[in-house]
C-alpha cells in the first residue's frame, strides 16, 4: 500500500513515463539506420518497428482510458510500467527484426495505458486551479524535454552501444517508476465512469492495422498478392463497421466532428502528424545512409528541429488568445508544408548547413500540439471534453503510423525528395478545412456594399 501519498511523487512518476514515451518515439527514429543494418532487416520491417508502437498505442488510448477509471488508475498505472519495461527488454535482446515488431506491440499496449492514466492521475491529485495548471505544464514539459533531447541521447547512444541500448535504457528507468509508483501513487477511480467500447477498439485497430499492413506490405508483395489486399479489404470492412455502429456512448464519438471547428482540428492533428513524425523516420535513414552522418552527429543535427518544437508552444501560449481559433489550427500544418518543401529543395546539396531552415521551420509546427488539445476541448460540450480529448490524441498517434506506413511507398519508389513533396501534400490536405473555415469567417465579417442603383429612365419611372 501506498505510503506517502504527496502530489509531487505522482507528478514524478508521470512525467517520467511521458518522458519515456516520447523517447521511445523520437530516439528510435535516430537508431533506424543502425537497427536495419545489424538485423539485416528491410524497409517495411524497419517501418513495423514504429508503426506496430504507434498503432497499439493509438487503438488502445481511450480503452485504457476508461478502464483505469473503472478498475483504478493506480492499478493500471502499475500494469502499463511493468508491460512497457518487460516490453522494452524484450526489445533490446530481440534477435530478429519480426521479434522486434512483437515486442513493439507489447510496448505500445503499455505506452497506452501510460498515457491514459497519466491526466486522471495528475486530476486526482492536484485539486482544480493553479497547482493542477502548473503539475499538467510540468508533465507536458517532460514529453517535450523528450522532443528536445531524444535525438542526442538516441544517437549517442546508437553509436556508443548500438540501438538496443535505447531499450535498455528504459528497464531500469521502469523499474524505478514501478517501485516509486507503488508506495508513494494513490489510488483513486471514477465515480461515474465512461463505458468500456471493447468492440470499438478492437474495430478501430484492426481496421487501420489492416490497412496500414496494405500499404507497407504492396511494395514488396505487389498489388495483387492477397497477402496485402485480403487485410487491406478486411480493414476496410472493419472501419466501415466503426462509422455504421450505433451506441449510446461510443469510444470514438463521430458525433463531434459535426462541429466543423474540431473536424478541422482533428484533421490537422492527423496530417501534420503524418507528415512531420513520418518524414523525419526517412530523413534520418538518408542523414546515416547517402548523407554518411554518425549516430551522434545526426543526433545533433536533428537539434535544429527539436529546440523549436520544444520552445514553439511554450512561446504560443502567451499570445494564442489573440488570433481566430481557425487560424491557429491551420498554422501547424502550413508550416509543415513549407518546412519539407525547403528541405526537398536542399537535401541534394548533400551538406547539413543548407537543411537548417527546413528543419527550424519544421519544429516550429509543434504549435499544433498545443493548439489541437486546446481547440478540442473548447470545441465540445464540457461533458464530453474526455473523448473529446482523447479523440484528438489519438489523432494524433494515428498520423504518425499513417505518415510511416503512406511516405514508405514514394520513399522506395521515388527516394527522399518523393517522399518529402508526398508530405507537403499530406500536410497541405490536413490545413485545408480550417482555411475555408477561416474564409468563411472573414467573409462574413465583411461589410456587405449596397447594391449599385441604375438610374431610372422617365418610362421605369411612370411605369
Amino acid at each position: 500500500m501506498p505510503t506517502a501519498h504527496r502530489p509531487a511523487w505522482t507528478l514524478a512518476v508521470a512525467s517520467a513515463a511521458g518522458y519515456l514515451l516520447v523517447l521511445d518515439l523520437v530516439g528510435v527514429n535516430i537508431a533506424l539506420p543502425d537497427m536495419r543494418r545489424r538485423l539485416d532487416a528491410g524497409l517495411a520491417e524497419v517501418q513495423w518497428s514504429i508503426d506496430a508502437y504507434a498503432l497499439a498505442l493509438a487503438g488502445l488510448l481511450l480503452t485504457a482510458g476508461a478502464l483505469a477509471d473503472r478498475v483504478g488508475r493506480r492499478r493500471m498505472l502499475l500494469g502499463g510500467l511493468a508491460a512497457f519495461t518487460a516490453a522494452s527488454l524484450g526489445c533490446a535482446l530481440a534477435p530478429s527484426a519480426p521479434l522486434l515488431d512483437v515486442f513493439r506491440v507489447v510496448q505500445g499496449c503499455g505506452a497506452a495505458v501510460l498515457y491514459g492514466t497519466a491526466s486522471p492521475l495528475l486530476a486526482a491529485a492536484y485539486p482544480a486551479g493553479p497547482a493542477r495548471n502548473r503539475a499538467l505544464g510540468v508533465y507536458a514539459a517532460a514529453s517535450g524535454a523528450a522532443i528536445a533531447t531524444g535525438p542526442l541521447v538516441g544517437g549517442a547512444l546508437t553509436e556508443l552501444f548500438g540501438w538496443r541500448a535505447i531499450f535498455f535504457l528504459n528497464v531500469p528507468a521502469g523499474v524505478i517508476a514501478i517501485a516509486v509508483a507503488a508506495g508513494t501513487v494513490p489510488e483513486s477511480r471514477d465515480a461515474r465512469p465512461r463505458p468500456l467500447d471493447p468492440l470499438g477498439a478492437l474495430l478501430l485497430t484492426g481496421g487501420l492495422g489492416g490497412l496500414l499492413w496494405a500499404l507497407i506490405e504492396i511494395p514488396r508483395l505487389g498489388w495483387e498478392d492477397p497477402g496485402a489486399l485480403l487485410p487491406a479489404a478486411a480493414g476496410a470492412a472493419a472501419l466501415a463497421a466503426l462509422v455504421r455502429r450505433r451506441v449510446p456512448e461510443p469510444m470514438i464519438d463521430l458525433a463531434l466532428l459535426r462541429d466543423r471547428l474540431y473536424a478541422a482540428n482533428a484533421s490537422a492533428a492527423l496530417a501534420s502528424h503524418a507528415a512531420g513524425a513520418g518524414s523525419l523516420a526517412y530523413f534520418s535513414l538518408y542523414v546515416q545512409g547517402p548523407m554518411g552522418t554518425p549516430p551522434a552527429q545526426a543526433g545533433l543535427w536533428f537539434l535544429t528541429y527539436s529546440a523549436p518544437a520544444l520552445a514553439a508552444p511554450l512561446a504560443l501560449g502567451r499570445v494564442a488568445h489573440r488570433f481566430p481559433a481557425a487560424a491557429l489550427v491551420a498554422a501547424g500544418p502550413l508550416l509543415t508544408v513549407l518546412s519539407t518543401l525547403l528541405l526537398a529543395a536542399a537535401y541534394r546539396t548533400g551538406s547539413w548547413p543548407p537543411l537548417v531552415p527546413g528543419f527550424a521551420v519544421g519544429g516550429l509546427g509543434a504549435i499544433g500540439n498545443l493548439v489541437s488539445s486546446q481547440v478540442a476541448l473548447e470545441a465540445a460540450p464540457a461533458e464530453r471534453a474526455g473523448v473529446a480529448a482523447g479523440i484528438t490524441n489519438t489523432a494524433k498517434q494515428l498520423g504518425i503510423a499513417v505518415g510511416v506506413a503512406v511516405l514508405g511507398v514514394p520513399y522506395g519508389l521515388g527516394g527522399l525528395g518523393a517522399m518529402l513533396v508526398t508530405a507537403a501534400a499530406l500536410a497541405l490536405l490536413g490545413a485545408l478545412p480550417a482555411l475555408h473555415l477561416l474564409t468563411v469567417s472573414r467573409s462574413r465579417r465583411r461589410p456587405v456594399k449596397a447594391p449599385a442603383v441604375t438610374p431610372r429612365t422617365r418610362s421605369d419611372q411612370t411605369r
